[in-house]
């Protein structure tokens, strides 16, 4: 059981349970023990008056003998043991007296009370009696100990708690129910609006901050809320300006650039033969340093959302054919070529610039990574249902692939992967980047996994406009 709000809910519940349910059974308990005392003295009363009756008759009619042999039944029958005195201490039977019984003998003797009397917590009885020649007899009787239970579990519950007790019992749990359900969702109610506020802040909406109603709680949750708020602000601060600097940057660097490159030209013009060799190095390495300074632009715009603004419905397919067809015209250099086949339309919502940026990315980074010989395959598939409406890139090579550690890492920025199968020349590992941060910016995902065949396969999804028809190449 992970969540939190039933680990609170149910111990709540079950310990004020427990505790009323001990409640209930203790008052049955104690209102049964005190009837039971009651039903006791008065049974045990009956018994020795009915036997002192019987027994002074039967002593005054048939003699002691009989008087024995009577008595020895009804002892074996309920375990009792009886005695009957005579001219003060003097027992008719020849019985040996016990010391309890002896102590109170006394009693009866200065007793004027008549009918039967109980001592030792109702364990003797005893009653004065004058048999019908007149003599006078005291008779006792002493009873076993009582059971500590006093019947039967199923009797106990039926008859000693019965059903009122049950009804009140049933009545606190249904309340105990509402009131643990409202303690618990009171708790955990602002850890869950915490909690969605994290993941949303996790998903790149720095935006977020947790809502008011956590914050004008009078305790911690709500000192917690106050605090997840100036670090969600400390953080928005800080990532706009890394991005707005990451801006400024790249846009400074053009200028520098472009100086750079008409300077470059005109060496050109001016330069001995032998130079042109470093002249050339020179413009490789610029050509370099302006895709990269381009790329960072494109993911500072990426990061920054602008191209929001300019989204309208176009055919992926058509897309996705162009990207196909430059991508294929690049790969002939090293024997390769690059699959395509859609034969469908397939629309999205986005900017077409952007969306055509992040997909030439990743199937150049699969061209450059396949094995000389083999072929890039694209695939592209709509879905279109009640549930989701979708569609998905699928872009695989048949390269080394990546290890697993590192299919996540691959859409950092800069991130290369550092292994022999690989060129040092790896690109400037921005690619994948502006790839994931474009389709996530348009509600879509990227992700990457190794094919079992060998290869790495890259899968971007965006959600569909309006899929004309639903088909897989």
């Amino acid at each position: 059981m992970r969540s939190l709000f039933f680990k609170i809910f149910l111990w709540f519940w079950l310990g004020i349970a427990v505790l009323s349910a001990m409640l209930v059974i203790s008052a049955a308990w104690l209102r049964s023990r005190s009837t039971d005392q009651v039903r006791w003295r008065q049974r045990n009363e009956l018994t020795v008056h009915l036997r002192a009756q019987r027994e002074s008759g039967l002593l005054d009619r048939q003699g002691a003998q009989s008087v024995a042999s009577d008595l020895g039944t009804l002892e074996q029958s309920d375990s009792t043991r009886d005695y009957i005195f005579e001219e003060g201490e003097r027992e008719v039977l020849g019985q040996t007296i016990p010391p309890q019984i002896r102590s109170i003998l006394p009693m009866f003797a200065e007793s004027s009370q008549n009918g039967p009397q109980l001592f030792a917590d109702g364990r003797i009885g005893g009653e004065n009696v004058v048999g019908p020649s007149g003599r006078g007899y005291t008779f006792i009787v002493y009873f076993p100990a009582r059971s500590a239970v006093p019947r039967s579990l199923l009797r106990f519950l039926f008859e000693d708690v019965g059903s009122e007790g049950v009804l009140r019992l049933l009545g606190v749990l249904v309340a105990a129910g509402f009131f643990c359900y409202w303690l618990a969702r009171h708790i955990t109610r602002p850890i869950d609006k915490l909690r969605s506020a994290a993941r949303q802040i996790a998903d790149e909406h720095l935006d977020v901050r947790v809502d008011p109603e956590v914050l004008e709680r009078e305790d911690e949750l709500a000192d917690l809320g106050r605090d997840f708020d100036r670090m969600a602000n400390r953080i928005n601060s800080l990532v706009t300006a890394q991005r707005q600097l990451l801006i400024d940057v790249s846009h400074e660097f053009r200028s520098p650039l472009a100086r750079l490159n008409i300077a470059l030209g005109l060496a050109r013009h001016e330069a001995n033969p032998e130079t042109f060799e470093h002249l050339d190095r020179i413009e490789l390495e610029t050509n370099r340093l302006n895709e990269l300074i381009g790329q960072l632009l494109t993911l500072a715009r990426a990061n920054s959302g602008t191209d929001l603004q300019r989204k309208k419905v176009f055919d992926l397919g058509t897309l996705v054919q162009e990207v196909a067809a430059d991508s294929n015209y690049e790969a002939r250099s090293r024997n390769c070529t690059v699959k395509f086949n859609p034969g469908f339309e397939c629309m999205v919502e986005g900017a077409p610039e952007m969306v055509r940026g992040a997909v030439e990315n990743v199937v150049r980074n699969a061209v450059r990574h396949t094995a000389e010989g083999t072929e890039v395959e694209i695939a592209l598939q709509c879905f279109d249902d009640t549930a989701k409406s979708c569609a998905v890139i699928h872009v695989r090579d048949h390269g080394p692939g990546v290890p697993n550690h590192e299919l996540r890492r691959i859409f950092h920025p800069f991130h290369r992967v550092m292994d022999g199968a690989r060129p040092e020349n790896d690109g400037t590992g921005l690619g994948l980047a502006i790839a994931e941060r474009t389709f996530q910016l348009y509600g879509g995902t990227v992700r990457a996994s190794n094919s079992p065949e060998g290869g790495l396969v890259v899968t971007l999804e965006l959600p569909a406009f309006d899929v004309a028809r639903t088909s897989v190449d």
